[in-house]
């Protein structure tokens, strides 16, 4: 009796090993991180990168060739509007306008000879008529008179002319010759200085000129970031952005979008792969401390929606309408399909979720796929729910249909959500490493 009282506990406490053992070589239950949905704002930004330029700058150059002569203004000197900046021995131009001044004068000595010349003609015409009246003066001798008297006539007015073409001539010279100073066209800072004294310019009359100086005001500033062409579309002028300069991390500066370009700056080339437009991003209220040429980073707000259901960005996955379909028994379609087809789905599902892409899944329409997200339910399973999406940020998503306020929901880990989760599966929620850490003895 006691024999076989031993040999029945025997073969228990073997069952009882032998199903402890098949327990722990069985498959584990997936571990997941879990979030609520809850309501909020949502703002969609564009972050672009770019350079600090002053939204006025000017470009100075000399009108006329010549050796600098005065430079009276530093690099980073304020200047005020018709300040000296720079002025150009003129030495051509002053002896052309001594040249003018001689030629004028000359003319004018021209013009009162010819004028003496007429009023004397004029007088022996008077006489030669009186002459004729009495019979002392044929009228050969006065047509001879008169024909003097309209080439004296002819002759002063074109001494009038060359006087007044040579005053055109010499005002022009003098106009020259003031342009060999250059004045300040707008208030503000020296931002670059080319030149220095006894340098020689070319002048801008008929080159493209040297340039000397930039003058900028730099009480208005702005960013110019490259923006994408997939983001362009979004940006529109007036948006509010928050830029951040490198040169002061600690730093926020409020911009608005001013200027959006309408061509491309980039991807003309077939080499280029990266297709840009250009935004102007004007500070609203710079910094003393931001200078041209700094580099910045402009977030631009595109758009935002308030108090709106969202979740974690990452607990929104994509699957095939087919096998969305297959985990919810809506239907068994794909069980049917040849098996070259059911090969090309499995391997754009496997693109899809983040996998290696296999031949033609680039090719996959996005209609054939579909936003999902999976429930944590209080049974410990998961529930594959389709959901539809709004706007997105860098953390959160809009959800606008398919799951409801304050619902637990599975944000990770990235494989589990896009690999391993299924409808139904069961799951547990990972410990929260923090508290793990918190509760390690000091040493």
């Amino acid at each position: 009796m006691k024999k076989r009282y031993w040999i029945s506990a025997i073969v228990l406490v073997g069952i009882g090993l032998a199903g402890f053992s098949r327990l722990n070589k069985g498959e584990q239950i997936t571990e997941v991180t879990v979030g609520k949905t809850e309501r909020g704002d949502i703002t969609s930004t564009v972050t672009a990168t770019g350079k600090v330029y002053p939204e006025i700058e000017v470009t100075i150059s000399s009108e006329v060739a010549g050796e600098i002569v005065e430079l009276g203004v530093k690099d980073g000197q304020t200047v005020e509007k018709g300040d000296v900046l720079v002025s150009v021995n003129p030495d051509r131009l002053e002896a052309q306008v001594l040249q003018q001044e001689a030629a004028l004068r000359a003319n004018k000595s021209n013009a009162s000879e010819a004028k003496a010349r007429m009023l004397q003609t004029e007088l022996d015409l008077k006489r030669l008529n009186n002459l004729f009246e009495k019979g002392f003066a044929t009228q050969e001798q006065v047509d001879e008179g008169e024909t003097n008297l309209e080439i004296s006539q002819a002759s002063y007015q074109a001494t009038l002319s060359r006087i007044e073409q040579q005053e055109m001539q010499l005002k022009e010279a003098n106009d020259s010759l003031a342009k060999a100073t250059t004045f300040a066209p707008i208030s503000g800072t020296i931002t670059s200085l080319s030149s220095e004294l006894g340098d020689r310019v070319v002048g801008t009359g008929q080159f493209e000129g040297t340039e000397i100086m930039r003058v900028a005001d730099l009480s208005q500033m702005e960013i110019r970031v490259d923006v994408s062409e997939s983001d362009i579309v979004q940006v529109k002028i007036g948006d509010p952005a928050t830029i951040e300069i490198e040169a002061l991390p600690d730093q926020e500066f409020k911009g608005e979008v001013t200027e959006i370009a309408n061509s491309a700056t980039g991807g003309n080339n077939s080499s280029d792969q990266l297709t840009t437009f250009q935004v102007k991003v004007r500070l609203i209220e710079p910094s003393a401390q931001i200078r041209p040429g700094m580099t910045a980073t402009a977030d631009i707000k595109t758009k935002t929606v308030t108090d709106v259901l969202k979740i974690p960005l990452q607990a929104v996955t994509v699957r095939s309408k087919d096998e969305v379909a297959k985990q919810l028994g809506e239907t068994d379609d794909a069980s049917e399909k040849p098996k070259d087809e059911q090969a090309e789905n499995e391997s754009g599902d496997r693109s899809d979720r983040g996998g290696p892409p296999g031949n033609g899944s680039s090719t996959r329409r996005k209609d054939s796929l579909e936003r999902v997200v999976f429930v944590y339910k209080d049974d410990g399973t998961v529930e594959l729910v389709r959901v539809k999406t709004g706007l997105a940020d860098n953390r959160s998503i809009e959800i606008q249909s398919g799951l409801d306020e304050d619902q637990q929901i599975v944000t990770g880990g990235y494989r589990v959500l896009t690999r391993e989760l299924e409808n139904g599966k069961a799951v547990k929620i990972a410990e929260d490493k923090k508290n793990d850490k918190s509760k390690k003895p000091a040493q």
